[in-house]
C-alpha cells in the first residue's frame, strides 16, 4: 500500500537537551501572523457594532482598539495582542529572509522602527494626536514592504508571487494615500467612500501582501528554541503543503 502523505507546516526533531524540539515553517508563520491580526480586527468590529455602535456607522480601527466603552479592556487586549504577534512574526521571518543584499543593514533598522511604530501606535489609541503615531506606522510598513520586495528579487525563484505582491503593494500605496488624504482634509473628493472603509481594505491589502510574499521566501524552519531563530533549508525544501510529497511504503 502506497500512501501520500502532505508535510505539516509544524514539524519536531530530536535535540540533546530538551528532546523534542518543535520547528514551524517561516512562509507559514509569516502568513499566520498577518491573518490572525485581521482576525482580531474582525472579531472587534462584530463586538463593537453589537454593544457599542451600528453597522451602518463604520468605526474606524483605532474605535475598534480603544480601551473605553463596553468590554474596551477586552478589545484593546485582542488587538494589542495580535498587534505584538504579527510584528514579531514580521521582524523574525523578514529578518533572517532579506539579510543579504547591498542594503540588508538598512533594511533592519527601517523593519526594526516599523515594528515599534506599529506597537506604539496600538499602545496609545485613546492619544488625542494618534493619527500622527499610526500615520507614521503606515509610511514606515510602506518602505518595510518596498524593500522587502527588492531585497527577495534577485534570490527568489518565485518571481510571480512578487509580482502578485508587487501589484497588491501598490494598491495598498494608493489606498493609504487616500485615506490620509481624506482623514487630513485635504481634499473631500465626492466619489470616494469613507476614509474607515478604506482603512479596512488597507488592512486586507497589508495582510494579502504579506500572504503573498511568504510564498516567495526562501525555505526556512523556525526553531522554537529561547529565543526563536531561523534555520534555513539547504536543500530546498519547504513545509508548506503544496511544495513538497513523501511516499510511504507498506
Amino acid at each position: 500500500i502506497c500512501l501520500v502523505l502532505s508535510d505539516p507546516p509544524i514539524s519536531y526533531s530530536r535535540t540533546s537537551n530538551f528532546g523534542m524540539q518543535a520547528s514551524f515553517d517561516a512562509g507559514c508563520l509569516l502568513s499566520l501572523g498577518a491573518l490572525m491580526r485581521l482576525a482580531a480586527a474582525a472579531l472587534n468590529y462584530e463586538i463593537y457594532c453589537i454593544l457599542d455602535g451600528s453597522p451602518s456607522n463604520v468605526p474606524s480601527i483605532t474605535e475598534l482598539s480603544d480601551h473605553t466603552g463596553h468590554y474596551g479592556t477586552y478589545r484593546f487586549s485582542i488587538s494589542l495582542a495580535s498587534v505584538i504577534f504579527s510584528d514579531l512574526c514580521c521582524y523574525l521571518v523578514l529578518s533572517h529572509a532579506t539579510s543579504h543584499g547591498p542594503f540588508a543593514s538598512h533594511f533592519q533598522g527601517l523593519l526594526v522602527a516599523s515594528c515599534f511604530l506599529d506597537v506604539l501606535q496600538a499602545l496609545t489609541t485613546s492619544f488625542r494626536y494618534h493619527y500622527l503615531p499610526i500615520q507614521l506606522a503606515g509610511f514606515s510598513m510602506c518602505l518595510t514592504l518596498l524593500g522587502t520586495l527588492q531585497l527577495l528579487w534577485p534570490i527568489s525563484s518565485c518571481k510571480g508571487a512578487l509580482r502578485v505582491a508587487a501589484v497588491l503593494f501598490t494598491i495598498l500605496c494608493v489606498d493609504l494615500l487616500a485615506v490620509a488624504i481624506l482623514h487630513n482634509h485635504w481634499a473631500a473628493p465626492r466619489s470616494l467612500p469613507s476614509w474607515t472603509s478604506l482603512e479596512y481594505l488597507g488592512l486586507a491589502l497589508y495582510t494579502a501582501v504579506l500572504v503573498v510574499i511568504s510564498y516567495a521566501l526562501p525555505p526556512a524552519l523556525v526553531k522554537f528554541d529561547c529565543p526563536p531563530h531561523l534555520v534555513p533549508l539547504e536543500c530546498g525544501k519547504s513545509l508548506l503543503p503544496q511544495h513538497q510529497k513523501r511516499k510511504i511504503h507498506k
